[in-house]
């Protein structure tokens, strides 16, 4: 496979999750605001969510001012802002525009048809008079594209890319999210906690397993270490591993480039930690060491798999080839 081809449908996978985690993320806080009637509160409960999903903490005036007056619109929709929801879906069409002959022909139509929407004054307009419905539309269109991917495409090595990175994306988010929950001193209320699993879609998983209350210990240990809860940092990290393992044909247990070692290592590293220790480590501290692996996953995949070698030296990873996308570089 060309690794332009590669690079393009690892960071189509990246941009679709992105955009459908800060759907969810927004449309939470911002139902969590409304019921909030006193206006310091309300700021509050902002400030971890854009601190989640900052690009840096150099913002620009104009960036600090659109988010002063609405921070849910900052997110969704701003121009000034260029990782909002509407300019992943248009990286992510970029992305597949380049790989279209990769995708099915109702994968391109779902896809090409957010962007539209997006772009309309529709978005715009559905954001003023009914925002729920317009996060519900961008999460159900994230759930369609991944399910097309599923079901109508051949299952080979451009599948596997897609996957890396939406799995890399959906452990990034998880561990933002989670990390929300260490912005304030002192420890989190049941607001907070409860907050944090709707954000991951993780409220009803998490009530069948556990039946007591939302207690950070078993929020963080839910989110962090549940084997089969499909946004879970170690259920997505199993999910890296076997795609990169099925990329390069490597057996399991074993590992033949350095993304393979790191992302094994950091499994291992879950799998042989309990709930306990990681607390007492720190929380924040953690999700820090895992946000920090994940980084350097990504950059040796594209080391491994996008750069010529005589390249790797001279290069840091960036979100994209694309000359023309230059808001690809913003964030890893």
């Amino acid at each position: 496979m060309l690794s332009r081809v590669a690079d393009s449908l690892y960071w189509l996978g990246r941009y679709v999750e992105r955009a459908e985690n800060l759907a969810r993320m927004v449309e939470v806080t911002r139902r969590d605001a409304l019921e909030t009637f006193i206006n310091q509160i309300r700021e509050d409960i902002w400030k971890p969510v854009i601190y989640a999903t900052s690009l840096s903490n150099d913002l620009t005036q104009e960036q600090e001012d659109s988010i002063k007056e609405d921070p849910a619109y900052y997110i969704t929709l701003a121009e000034v802002n260029p990782m909002s929801i509407a300019a992943c879906i248009s990286l992510a069409r970029e992305n597949a525009r380049t790989v279209r002959d990769q995708l099915s022909e109702e994968m391109w139509l779902e896809l090409n048809s957010i962007n539209l929407y997006m772009k309309s004054g529709k978005a715009a307009r559905a954001y003023q008079s009914d925002p729920e419905t317009l996060f519900r539309k961008i999460i159900r269109f994230s759930i369609i594209f991944q399910g097309l991917s599923q079901s109508t495409i051949e299952h080979d090595e451009g599948w596997h890319f897609s996957r890396l990175g939406k799995f890399i994306e959906r452990a990034d988010k998880t561990s933002r999210i989670l990390d929300t929950l260490t912005f304030f001193r002192g420890k989190p209320s049941s607001f907070s906690t409860m907050a944090v699993l709707r954000s991951c879609s993780g409220f009803t998983a998490f009530r069948s397993q556990y039946r007591v209350e939302t207690s950070l210990r078993n929020v963080v240990s839910f989110l962090f270490f549940s084997p089969d809860f499909p946004r879970s940092i170690r259920f997505c990290l199993r999910r890296i591993d076997s795609a990169l393992l099925e990329i390069s044909g490597t057996p399991q247990g074993t590992y033949s480039n350095e993304a393979e070692r790191l992302t094994g290592s950091t499994l291992a590293m879950l799998n042989f930690t309990g709930i306990d220790q990681l607390l007492e480590d720190g929380l924040h501290e953690r999700i820090d060491d895992i946000q920090k692996r994940l980084n350097e996953i990504g950059q040796n995949i594209f080391e491994n798999y996008v750069l010529l070698p005589s390249e790797i030296r001279k290069v840091v990873r960036t979100e994209g080839l694309q000359t023309s996308l230059m808001q690809q570089h913003q964030q890893q």
